[in-house]
């Protein structure tokens, strides 16, 4: 996979104000991830993050694109199965192939945070 793709599914930032984040380390490829999610009346408004991994980034793209808009209940229901149905690029073979799995868990995770408040 070409790393220097200039794609809309890699182009994901941090956000510098958030509701709730999330730190998850533990991913296929060893790279970590970063997720914050802004939610104004339990509704995503937005989702940054940040992750080495490019197929990562391409999930967590995924993954705010079907996010925002939705009420948070909503949300818990995405599936990595979702994020592979729904990524706009062909990615080919990856080391990280399942990295969509920790992409999931890290937005689960951040969505967890913000429903406890943490």
């Amino acid at each position: 996979m070409d790393t220097n793709m200039a794609r809309q599914d890699v182009l994901i930032t941090p956000l510098k104000s958030f509701s709730a984040k999330c730190s998850y380390g533990s991913t296929f490829c060893k790279r970590p991830i970063e997720i914050q999610i802004l939610v104004k009346d339990d509704i995503i408004t937005d989702i940054g993050a940040s992750s080495e991994c490019i197929y990562s980034q391409m999930c967590l793209n995924t993954i705010r694109n079907m996010a925002i808009g939705n009420d948070i209940n909503l949300a818990w229901n995405i599936t990595g199965d979702d994020v592979k149905e729904n990524m706009k690029n062909d990615v080919g073979e990856s080391d990280c192939m399942e990295c969509d799995t920790y992409a999931v868990a890290a937005f689960k995770l951040a969505l967890r945070n913000y429903e406890k408040g943490v």
